[in-house]
């Protein structure tokens, strides 16, 4: 069963195999048009039908999208992590950095 969401330009989705899309456009007969996008660069082209696309690709946030949701899921700022045995002040609020998420820290010790 498909799973319902809108496809719309410029959206990036993803597929199983870790194949990532950015819509270029949808035209009238139901075909989404989309770059292939392989380490930040366009790596092709491609096309197929809406239903195809829905049933092969979930749509992934855009880097502003998730840091609203880091900080829904209880992030916050000025606070002491632990990470692989070294603690971390956090010195920031989740932001984008290009298409990825970054946090600032200060290394403890």
């Amino acid at each position: 069963m498909p799973r319902a969401f809108e496809v719309k330009e410029g959206q990036n989705f993803q597929d199983g195999t870790g194949l990532t899309v950015r819509v270029e456009r949808v035209d009238p007969d139901a075909r989404v048009h989309f770059f292939v996008i392989d380490d930040r660069k366009i790596a092709g082209l491609g096309e197929m039908s809406h239903l195809a696309f829905v049933n092969r690709f979930a749509r992934i946030e855009s880097a502003e999208d998730a840091c609203a949701s880091i900080k829904r899921l209880g992030y916050v700022a000025f606070r002491r992590v632990r990470l692989y045995g070294e603690e971390f002040e956090l010195l920031s609020d989740p932001f984008p950095d290009r298409d990825q998420i970054a946090i600032r820290a200060r290394a403890k010790g």
